[in-house]
């Protein structure tokens, strides 16, 4: 199904991104989509395009990954404002470790203009 858009054999490709360490590119989030039914939103440094959503085939979740795209340089995983709140009401101590929102560097705030 992602054959056609990879930039060597397709055999090559996936033994290429089975290593640790490998970096995704667009066909693996499409993956990741599909594979998990989930959308995924791309929020990127580009003027052109300042997101992309990526559907998956079936969508089997209303959850959403975010992510922030640096030009051709980097992924990072973000989430919305108040998310870290809702997270830890979900897992309560004792269910799963709650995650460490600690603030690093800037973190993207939606809806509000800095």
């Amino acid at each position: 199904m992602y054959e056609a858009y990879v930039p060597m054999a397709y055999g090559d490709y996936l033994k290429m991104m089975s290593k640790s360490g490998e970096w995704g590119d667009h066909v693996t989030l499409q993956a990741a989509a599909d594979s998990y039914g989930v959308k995924i939103w791309v929020i990127t440094s580009y003027k052109d395009t300042c997101y992309i959503e990526i559907l998956p085939k079936v969508q089997e979740s209303k959850r959403v990954i975010y992510l922030s795209f640096w030009a051709e340089v980097h992924y990072n995983s973000i989430y919305p404002q108040g998310a870290e709140e809702h997270y830890n009401s979900i897992y309560p101590q004792g269910d799963l470790p709650p995650c460490d929102f600690k603030r690093k560097r800037r973190w993207w705030i939606f809806g509000n203009k800095h």
